[in-house]
């Protein structure tokens, strides 16, 4: 009887791996869309928000350094190119006597784009796509 309750708990335990794994797979490749889709121009803002419900931080980085390659504004929301990106990596502000890297900030038109992409990666959250099912999923708010 110990044997086979071990069996049964075994074989409950790969079919729950094989569940994982699928799920793992299904969640990855939805990101992989949703990456792909914010770096077109024009996306619209309900879209987005739903969007970012299937991705994590480190997708929206992806989505922030292709945007930016791709001489866009990384902010999704954000229609603009960037033409004039400083080849500095440091700005020494006069007023604050600061030196400041600017290496993230480059990749936006303004600083209301980087404040806004900043603020919504804030919100988002860090686990693992496969395990959100275990998760209360955020209303994500844009920066006014």
């Amino acid at each position: 009887m110990n044997k086979r309750n071990n069996t049964k708990t075994q074989q409950l335990s790969k079919e729950q791996l094989i569940e994982a794994i699928r799920r793992k797979k299904e969640c990855n490749a939805r990101a992989q869309v949703i990456v792909e889709s914010l770096l077109e121009q024009n996306v619209n803002e309900q879209d987005f928000l739903i969007k970012l419900r299937d991705i994590n931080q480190c997708h929206y980085d992806d989505v922030v350094d292709e945007r930016s390659i791709l001489k866009l504004c990384s902010y999704p929301l954000c229609n603009e190119t960037l033409d004039n990106v400083p080849t500095k990596q440091y700005q020494i502000s006069t007023t604050s006597n600061k030196v400041y890297d600017i290496t993230d900030r480059k990749k936006f038109c303004s600083t209301h784009c980087y404040k806004a992409s900043e603020y919504i990666k804030s919100q988002m959250l860090t686990s693992p796509l496969w395990m959100r099912h275990q998760e209360i999923i955020p209303n994500f708010k844009l920066l006014k």
